[in-house]
């Protein structure tokens, strides 16, 4: 039941929380480092936090992690549990599903930052005197999507090279 629960949670959200660091650690926290892996405008500000609060209420029904019982949800302090770290060595995702489900996300993370990057541009175009503001955006995805498409290379040559997938 755990391990199915524990497959949920999305990857870059358990590499985060197996960080040291976060033994303790905020909702804030949390969404501030999930930012910085993914960059801000990866979600809206409101499909950001539904997406933390998801993943950490699946870590939180696994028995991962837990809530200060006497803190409110926005200002509660979360710390793993045992459950947390005796789980670690359990295969993250990795099964061929995993990873294709993994290709999938990132392709459209790729389409959808492309959209957002041609927006940028045709604004640009229509909106001269806002390319000041609107350039380092239209960088920030362009960056963002470069990452992707990494990402997404070589998730393709591990699916391409390997006949079990």
């Amino acid at each position: 039941m755990i391990e199915v629960v524990y497959m949920k949670v999305d990857e870059q959200i358990l590499q985060i929380v197996s960080d040291p660091s976060f033994d303790r650690f905020t909702t804030f926290e949390l969404k501030k480092a999930f930012e910085e892996k993914v960059g801000e405008d990866f979600l809206t500000l409101s499909d950001m936090f539904k997406f933390i609060f998801s993943q950490m209420k699946l870590l939180a029904k696994a028995g991962m992690i837990e809530r200060s019982r006497n803190a409110p949800v926005f200002s509660g302090i979360y710390a793993k549990t045992d459950r947390f770290q005796a789980n670690q060595n359990v295969s993250i995702d990795s099964s061929p599903i995993g990873i294709k489900e993994k290709h999938k996300t990132y392709k459209q993370q790729l389409l959808i930052g492309i959209g957002e990057a041609q927006e940028y541009q045709q604004l640009c175009k229509e909106y001269p005197e806002l390319k000041n503001e609107l350039q380092p955006k239209y960088n920030k995805v362009r960056d963002q999507n470069s990452r992707v498409l990494g990402k997404i290379r070589v998730i393709e040559s591990l699916l391409n090279k390997t006949d079990a997938f």
